[in-house]
């Protein structure tokens, strides 16, 4: 389960919010890795500077490396990477330096939590993702995150999607990615049904 930043709103959140958060992904089958977003950026005054603690008692990856890390999984089949947003401004942006692809057989995912635009010279929006960004990850498939509205921006030969946000009225949206060696990356946006108070 990947979670491409804003898992919380806003950076005042208490250790038993965090943690009841995170013992709910950890409760998921599989694995969960979670970066951070523009509502839960890692700066000087990051919820996760206070309560990574919570965090590292779980089994959830979190990437908070401003430089980059990547995570490997599933006894090194697939290699995941992704960097802490530091500062929700036009200097970020979300998929550079994302590393050369390995000389290995491994599945490669990147993740980027940003603003996607055509031509970055029209706009002036911060932590921005064009299409030569996706394309030169040279990724298997770029999961991204920042809008609301699942939307799918390949480029040709990587597959690269925002899934939406899981919650919102009456529902909001998740995104299944199946990696098949013979078949590629194939992706299906999915339904997530809520309570009527927002919680599921």
């Amino acid at each position: 389960v990947l979670v491409v930043g804003d898992l919380f709103d806003h950076a005042r959140v208490t250790a038993n919010a965090v943690a009841e958060v995170y013992a709910a992904l950890e409760r998921l089958p599989g694995v969960c890795v979670v970066m951070v977003g523009n509502h839960d950026v890692h700066d000087d005054g990051s919820l996760y500077h206070r309560h990574r603690n919570v965090v590292d008692d779980t089994g959830v990856h979190l990437i908070d490396a401003h430089e980059g890390a990547v995570v490997r999984l599933f006894d090194d089949t697939l290699h995941l990477w992704g960097k802490a947003m530091d500062e929700h401004s036009p200097a970020f942006r979300p998929l550079a330096g994302v590393p050369t692809r390995a000389d290995h057989p491994a599945w490669y995912l990147v993740m980027g939590h940003g603003h996607y635009v055509e031509d970055p010279a029209e706009s002036h929006r911060s932590s921005l993702i064009t299409p030569a960004d996706i394309t030169g990850t040279g990724a298997d498939y770029v999961a991204l995150g920042h809008w609301h509205v699942t939307t799918d921006v390949s480029d040709g030969p990587v597959t690269a999607w925002y899934s939406g946000a899981p919650s919102g009225n009456p529902g909001g949206r998740a995104l299944i990615v199946d990696l098949d060696p013979a078949a590629g990356v194939t992706v299906t946006p999915v339904e997530v049904p809520l309570s009527p108070t927002g919680c599921g």
